[in-house]
């Protein structure tokens, strides 16, 4: 082993979620470099529940970082915010995550940090601010040639389908946890995916799926908290089963060893179960002391399964949220002057003309194969298989920038629209000639 590969290694380890491995990895060797050394430990001793030592190991690596190495002052604040977040300490992390992006240069460290700052919007029920993070960040990683770019992107399709979730939009919401556990690995990010699936199949009433897919995640989490965080929301789909009792044991038992935010969904069920139960003061009580722990986002998103105990908190004057309104999946493209597209009525930035006009085509005159649609579309000669490689990819980019492959299908050669989604153009408006920079037969017949 080199002197810097045990950093690696206990890097590769920690992503795994085996963080008392990583641990022991690195107590065994010798420091070889202060700040990664610091930095690392404090990363696996934080999700091992051992949070002084974590603290003052996070120190020490910014303060290494401040004097000595200002390039790495970016991942150390990533990491400090993550910790400070997880400990419910949410002005002290919003202040280091915009430190960290003001400092980060290197694409990869810019993506940590954008990711982080959008989840931690989301967590906090900022839904706009969040997906303008989410979604710059998310276009970084498309595409990208760096392994641990590519892998960020991963953890960008999860947030993204829980931000979907939370506005309602239980499709859009599926298609990116389904794309996501088809991309992702056997670690954390697999096990990030599985979990948001299960979820959004729990909150959607599917409840045979989705334990099947939280136990998928549980089967790839490592040890300690990750472990204990998957059983706890395997225990969340069991209480609407045979074993309903012994998922209240759990529970009990595993939200005091869980992160604030995965916890607080655990109390709210065990509410829910003791307002069942026919104890609406203890349920009252515990809701009450969930507004006061300031986790937003995880009162809306439990908003669906909730509703006997939100209606009690309601009728005691608590400023509960509603679920938000179920919304089908939406694109809408405008075609007319610059091209662009709204996503489920929000701007999608970065879609490329050809799969805009795609789509377009496909709304307006029904399937179509490739070659029909490079003909369409493309002013190349016909059977040129540039335009049918052109149309794919153009076509493949826009459910990667989606997040969801959900989009088009394709059987028997013809690419047709997905009946679940609802999409509209603006090509029956007046206004100026669309698609100016493509120039098939079907485009130049719309500009006449």
């Amino acid at each position: 082993m080199s002197d810097f590969q045990q950093y690696l290694d206990a890097y590769a380890l920690s992503i795994a979620g085996q963080y008392q491995a990583a641990l022991d990895l690195l107590d065994a060797r010798p420091v070889v470099d202060a700040l990664h050394h610091a930095r690392q430990r404090a990363y696996a001793l934080h999700h091992l529940g051992r949070v002084d030592e974590a603290y003052t190991d996070i120190e020490q690596a910014a303060h290494i970082a401040e004097t000595e190495r200002p390039l790495q002052r970016s991942v150390v604040y990533i990491d400090w915010a993550v910790m400070l977040m997880r400990d419910e300490r949410f002005e002290e992390g919003f202040r280091l995550y915009h430190q960290a992006l003001a400092h980060a240069t290197d694409p990869e460290e810019r993506a940590a940090t954008l990711y982080n700052l959008g989840w931690t919007y989301l967590r906090r029920g900022h839904l706009d601010h969040a997906l303008d993070a989410l979604q710059e960040g998310h276009a970084l990683t498309r595409g990208a040639r760096q392994e641990s770019l590519r892998w960020r992107g991963h953890l960008f399709r999860c947030a993204l389908a829980l931000h979907a979730r939370a506005c309602g939009q239980f499709d859009l919401a599926l298609g990116r946890a389904r794309q996501a556990t088809r991309l992702a690995g056997d670690d954390r990010a697999g096990v990030y995916a599985w979990n948001v699936l299960a979820t959004t199949l729990r909150l959607d009433g599917q409840t045979a799926a989705a334990r099947e897919a939280q136990q998928r995640a549980l089967n790839l989490a490592g040890d300690g908290a990750a472990r204990d965080t998957e059983a706890l929301y395997l225990a969340l789909i069991d209480l609407g089963g045979p074993d309903a009792g012994a998922a209240r044991d759990t529970l009990r038992r595993l939200a005091p060893l869980t992160a604030p935010y995965d916890a607080w969904r655990a109390r709210l069920h065990l509410a829910q179960a003791d307002l069942q139960a026919g104890q609406p003061d203890e349920a009252l009580t515990v809701l009450s002391a969930a507004l006061d722990a300031n986790e937003p986002y995880v009162l809306l998103d439990e908003a669906p399964a909730l509703t006997d105990l939100y209606d009690l908190g309601r009728a005691a004057g608590l400023p509960l949220p509603a679920p938000a309104a179920r919304q089908p999946a939406t694109l809408h493209v405008t075609a007319r002057g610059a091209p662009t597209a709204r996503l489920c009525g929000r701007p999608l930035p970065g879609v490329r003309p050809l799969a805009l006009a795609a789509v377009a085509y496909l709304h307006h005159e029904g399937p179509a194969t490739l070659d029909t649609l490079a003909g369409a579309l493309l002013d190349l000669p016909a059977g040129d298989p540039r335009g049918p490689n052109r149309i794919r990819a153009a076509l493949n980019d826009l459910h990667d920038l989606i997040g969801t492959d959900t989009l088009t299908r394709t059987r028997r050669r013809a690419v047709t629209l997905d009946p679940d989604w609802v999409v509209s153009t603006d090509l029956n408006l007046p206004g100026p000639d669309p698609f100016t920079d493509l120039y098939g037969e079907w485009v130049t017949q719309l500009g006449r």
